[in-house]
Protein backbone atom coordinates (compact mmCIF):
# COMPACT_ATOMS: atom_id res chain seq x y z
CA UNK A 1 0.00 0.00 0.00
CA UNK A 2 2.90 1.99 0.79
CA UNK A 3 4.32 1.62 -2.13
CA UNK A 4 1.39 2.66 -4.37
CA UNK A 5 1.23 5.58 -2.21
CA UNK A 6 4.72 6.53 -3.63
CA UNK A 7 4.33 5.80 -7.10
CA UNK A 8 0.88 7.64 -7.20
CA UNK A 9 2.72 11.01 -6.02
CA UNK A 10 5.39 10.35 -8.34
CA UNK A 11 3.10 10.18 -11.16
CA UNK A 12 1.86 13.32 -9.81
CA UNK A 13 5.28 15.09 -9.46
CA UNK A 14 5.93 14.04 -13.13
CA UNK A 15 2.48 15.32 -14.56
CA UNK A 16 3.52 18.95 -12.46
CA UNK A 17 6.43 19.30 -14.34
CA UNK A 18 4.63 18.00 -17.44
CA UNK A 19 2.08 20.97 -17.37
CA UNK A 20 4.87 23.05 -16.68
CA UNK A 21 6.48 22.27 -19.81
CA UNK A 22 2.97 22.21 -21.80
CA UNK A 23 2.37 25.41 -20.61
CA UNK A 24 5.91 27.33 -21.60
CA UNK A 25 4.75 27.78 -25.30
CA UNK A 26 2.41 30.25 -24.14
CA UNK A 27 5.44 32.51 -22.84
CA UNK A 28 6.17 32.78 -26.63
CA UNK A 29 3.98 35.56 -26.86
CA UNK A 30 6.24 37.93 -24.04
CA UNK A 31 9.03 37.29 -26.74
CA UNK A 32 7.41 38.87 -30.22
CA UNK A 33 4.92 41.94 -30.63
CA UNK A 34 5.27 45.84 -31.21
CA UNK A 35 5.43 46.23 -27.57
CA UNK A 36 8.08 43.88 -26.75
CA UNK A 37 11.36 44.79 -25.41
CA UNK A 38 12.67 40.92 -26.13
CA UNK A 39 13.47 42.30 -29.71
CA UNK A 40 15.68 45.65 -29.06
CA UNK A 41 16.07 48.28 -31.28
CA UNK A 42 18.52 50.10 -29.59
CA UNK A 43 21.67 49.12 -27.13
CA UNK A 44 19.40 50.19 -24.18
CA UNK A 45 17.01 47.61 -24.89
CA UNK A 46 19.49 44.95 -26.16
CA UNK A 47 21.16 45.13 -22.43
CA UNK A 48 17.35 45.31 -21.07
CA UNK A 49 16.54 42.07 -23.06
CA UNK A 50 19.96 40.55 -21.88
CA UNK A 51 19.30 40.73 -18.53
CA UNK A 52 15.64 39.03 -18.60
CA UNK A 53 17.32 36.22 -20.79
CA UNK A 54 19.56 35.98 -17.65
CA UNK A 55 17.04 36.26 -15.03
CA UNK A 56 14.46 33.67 -16.65
CA UNK A 57 17.06 31.19 -17.67
CA UNK A 58 18.42 31.26 -13.71
CA UNK A 59 14.64 31.08 -12.52
CA UNK A 60 14.26 28.12 -14.69
CA UNK A 61 17.21 26.26 -13.44
CA UNK A 62 16.30 27.26 -9.43
CA UNK A 63 13.09 26.15 -10.34
CA UNK A 64 14.02 22.36 -11.77
CA UNK A 65 15.92 22.04 -9.03
CA UNK A 66 13.43 22.94 -6.33
CA UNK A 67 11.14 20.47 -8.36
CA UNK A 68 14.10 17.72 -9.02
CA UNK A 69 14.29 18.30 -4.72
CA UNK A 70 10.37 17.96 -4.31
CA UNK A 71 10.10 14.75 -6.11
CA UNK A 72 13.10 13.39 -4.36
CA UNK A 73 11.40 14.01 -0.67
CA UNK A 74 8.08 12.15 -2.51
CA UNK A 75 9.99 9.37 -3.23
CA UNK A 76 11.60 8.98 0.22
CA UNK A 77 9.36 7.12 2.31
CA UNK A 78 9.55 6.95 5.09
CA UNK A 79 10.45 10.49 5.24
CA UNK A 80 13.97 11.18 7.09
CA UNK A 81 14.78 14.55 8.62
CA UNK A 82 18.28 15.71 7.69
CA UNK A 83 21.12 15.56 10.40
CA UNK A 84 22.30 19.29 12.18
CA UNK A 85 25.15 19.29 9.51
CA UNK A 86 22.82 18.77 6.66
CA UNK A 87 20.35 21.14 7.83
CA UNK A 88 23.46 23.98 8.34
CA UNK A 89 24.71 23.46 5.20
CA UNK A 90 21.30 23.86 3.26
CA UNK A 91 20.83 27.41 5.73
CA UNK A 92 23.88 28.69 4.91
CA UNK A 93 24.13 27.86 1.17
CA UNK A 94 20.51 27.88 0.10
CA UNK A 95 19.17 30.39 2.43
CA UNK A 96 22.50 32.85 2.63
CA UNK A 97 25.09 31.80 0.04
CA UNK A 98 22.83 31.58 -3.22
CA UNK A 99 20.50 34.96 -2.53
CA UNK A 100 23.49 37.00 -1.86
CA UNK A 101 25.15 36.20 -4.72
CA UNK A 102 22.04 36.12 -7.23
CA UNK A 103 21.52 40.09 -5.82
CA UNK A 104 24.69 40.73 -5.73
CA UNK A 105 24.99 39.96 -9.61
CA UNK A 106 21.02 41.67 -10.30
CA UNK A 107 23.20 45.08 -9.16
CA UNK A 108 26.35 44.66 -10.93
CA UNK A 109 23.95 44.11 -14.64
CA UNK A 110 21.37 46.35 -13.30
CA UNK A 111 24.63 49.13 -13.05
CA UNK A 112 25.39 48.40 -16.41
CA UNK A 113 22.09 49.60 -17.49
CA UNK A 114 22.30 52.80 -15.94
CA UNK A 115 25.98 53.20 -18.11
CA UNK A 116 23.83 52.44 -21.35
CA UNK A 117 21.08 54.84 -20.69
CA UNK A 118 23.14 57.38 -20.30
CA UNK A 119 26.98 56.74 -21.44
CA UNK A 120 29.80 58.38 -19.96
CA UNK A 121 30.10 61.60 -22.12
CA UNK A 122 26.49 61.80 -23.42
CA UNK A 123 25.74 65.08 -22.12
CA UNK A 124 28.83 66.14 -23.85
CA UNK A 125 26.95 64.90 -27.60
CA UNK A 126 24.06 67.61 -26.58
CA UNK A 127 25.50 69.97 -29.61
CA UNK A 128 25.29 66.96 -32.23
CA UNK A 129 22.75 65.55 -30.49
CA UNK A 130 19.08 65.78 -32.02
CA UNK A 131 16.40 67.49 -29.21
CA UNK A 132 12.85 67.13 -29.40
CA UNK A 133 10.21 67.82 -26.00
CA UNK A 134 7.19 65.71 -25.46
CA UNK A 135 4.68 67.18 -23.72
CA UNK A 136 1.70 64.53 -21.90
CA UNK A 137 -1.96 65.59 -21.62
CA UNK A 138 -4.90 63.80 -20.88
CA UNK A 139 -4.98 61.62 -22.93
CA UNK A 140 -2.49 62.38 -25.93
CA UNK A 141 1.08 63.22 -26.60
CA UNK A 142 2.42 66.23 -27.91
CA UNK A 143 6.07 66.89 -29.72
CA UNK A 144 7.60 70.08 -30.40
CA UNK A 145 11.13 70.42 -32.40
CA UNK A 146 13.81 72.41 -33.00
CA UNK A 147 12.10 75.96 -35.11
CA UNK A 148 12.68 75.53 -38.78
CA UNK A 149 15.32 77.59 -39.77
CA UNK A 150 14.73 77.38 -43.89
CA UNK A 151 13.76 80.76 -44.66
CA UNK A 152 13.07 84.16 -42.36
CA UNK A 153 9.62 83.65 -42.13
CA UNK A 154 9.87 79.99 -40.70
CA UNK A 155 12.43 80.86 -37.98
CA UNK A 156 9.64 80.86 -34.97
CA UNK A 157 7.52 78.38 -36.26
CA UNK A 158 8.00 75.36 -34.09
CA UNK A 159 6.60 72.17 -35.67
CA UNK A 160 4.72 69.83 -33.65
CA UNK A 161 3.31 66.68 -33.97
CA UNK A 162 0.36 64.37 -32.42
CA UNK A 163 0.70 60.93 -30.74
CA UNK A 164 3.90 60.78 -33.31
CA UNK A 165 7.09 61.52 -32.58
CA UNK A 166 9.71 61.68 -35.46
CA UNK A 167 13.27 61.26 -34.29
CA UNK A 168 16.54 60.43 -36.65
CA UNK A 169 18.02 56.92 -36.54
CA UNK A 170 21.76 56.20 -35.54
CA UNK A 171 22.18 59.56 -34.11
CA UNK A 172 21.70 60.26 -30.11
CA UNK A 173 18.30 61.95 -29.46
CA UNK A 174 17.92 64.12 -26.39
CA UNK A 175 13.72 64.08 -24.77
CA UNK A 176 12.81 66.79 -22.95
CA UNK A 177 9.73 64.91 -21.18
CA UNK A 178 7.11 66.57 -20.04
CA UNK A 179 3.20 66.85 -18.51
CA UNK A 180 0.54 69.25 -18.12
CA UNK A 181 -2.21 67.32 -15.78
CA UNK A 182 -1.34 64.19 -14.09
CA UNK A 183 1.49 61.98 -13.42
CA UNK A 184 2.02 60.11 -17.28
CA UNK A 185 4.88 57.49 -18.47
CA UNK A 186 6.71 57.87 -21.92
CA UNK A 187 7.76 54.31 -22.92
CA UNK A 188 8.80 52.84 -26.30
CA UNK A 189 9.41 49.54 -24.90
CA UNK A 190 11.64 48.57 -28.04
CA UNK A 191 13.62 51.47 -27.80
CA UNK A 192 14.34 52.59 -24.03
CA UNK A 193 13.10 52.13 -20.37
CA UNK A 194 10.16 53.96 -19.54
CA UNK A 195 10.18 57.29 -17.80
CA UNK A 196 7.57 59.34 -16.10
CA UNK A 197 6.27 62.76 -17.39
CA UNK A 198 5.61 64.98 -14.12
CA UNK A 199 3.55 68.14 -13.91
CA UNK A 200 6.46 70.98 -13.34
CA UNK A 201 9.35 68.83 -14.03
CA UNK A 202 11.38 68.38 -17.06
CA UNK A 203 13.09 64.86 -16.89
CA UNK A 204 15.21 63.84 -19.79
CA UNK A 205 15.54 60.68 -21.58
CA UNK A 206 18.47 59.93 -24.11
CA UNK A 207 17.68 57.55 -27.42
CA UNK A 208 19.92 55.96 -29.81
CA UNK A 209 18.00 53.81 -32.51
CA UNK A 210 19.39 51.01 -34.67
CA UNK A 211 17.58 51.77 -37.68
CA UNK A 212 14.92 53.38 -39.38
CA UNK A 213 11.18 52.11 -38.71
CA UNK A 214 8.41 52.63 -36.89
CA UNK A 215 7.77 51.75 -33.00
CA UNK A 216 5.10 51.83 -30.94
CA UNK A 217 5.01 53.41 -27.68
CA UNK A 218 2.29 53.28 -24.28
CA UNK A 219 1.56 55.64 -21.67
CA UNK A 220 2.96 52.94 -18.90
CA UNK A 221 1.19 54.82 -15.43
CA UNK A 222 -2.18 54.83 -14.81
CA UNK A 223 -3.84 58.70 -15.85
CA UNK A 224 -7.07 58.50 -15.59
CA UNK A 225 -10.08 56.89 -17.78
CA UNK A 226 -8.48 57.11 -21.19
CA UNK A 227 -5.39 55.97 -19.99
CA UNK A 228 -5.36 52.71 -21.97
CA UNK A 229 -5.95 54.78 -25.32
CA UNK A 230 -3.13 57.16 -24.72
CA UNK A 231 -0.57 55.60 -27.50
CA UNK A 232 2.11 56.96 -29.81
CA UNK A 233 3.80 55.97 -32.43
CA UNK A 234 7.66 56.61 -32.70
CA UNK A 235 9.14 57.06 -36.33
CA UNK A 236 12.89 56.55 -37.19
CA UNK A 237 13.96 58.38 -39.97
CA UNK A 238 17.33 58.43 -42.00
CA UNK A 239 18.24 62.28 -41.27
CA UNK A 240 17.66 63.65 -44.00
CA UNK A 241 14.04 62.28 -44.81
CA UNK A 242 13.92 63.80 -41.05
CA UNK A 243 14.60 67.14 -42.15
CA UNK A 244 12.25 67.20 -45.61
CA UNK A 245 9.22 65.79 -42.65
CA UNK A 246 10.20 68.62 -40.08
CA UNK A 247 9.93 70.68 -43.05
CA UNK A 248 6.44 69.76 -43.68
CA UNK A 249 5.57 70.26 -39.97
CA UNK A 250 6.50 73.25 -40.18
CA UNK A 251 4.46 74.69 -43.48
CA UNK A 252 1.36 73.06 -42.04
CA UNK A 253 1.80 74.81 -38.47
CA UNK A 254 2.00 77.97 -40.19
Amino acid sequence: MTGKRTAERTRAGVRAVALCGALAPCLAGCVAGPLSALEPASSVTRSVASLWWIMASGTGLILLLMVGLAMLAIRRNPPRAPGHRGVRLLLLFGGIALPVTVIAALLAYTLRLEQAQWPPGAQAEASRAFHVDVIAHQWWWEARYPAATSDADAAAVVPRSINVLYVPAGVPVHVRIMATDVIHAFWAPRIAGKLDAVPGRVNQLRLEIDEPGEYAGVCAEYCGEGHAGMRFTLIAHPPDVLRERLAELAGEAR
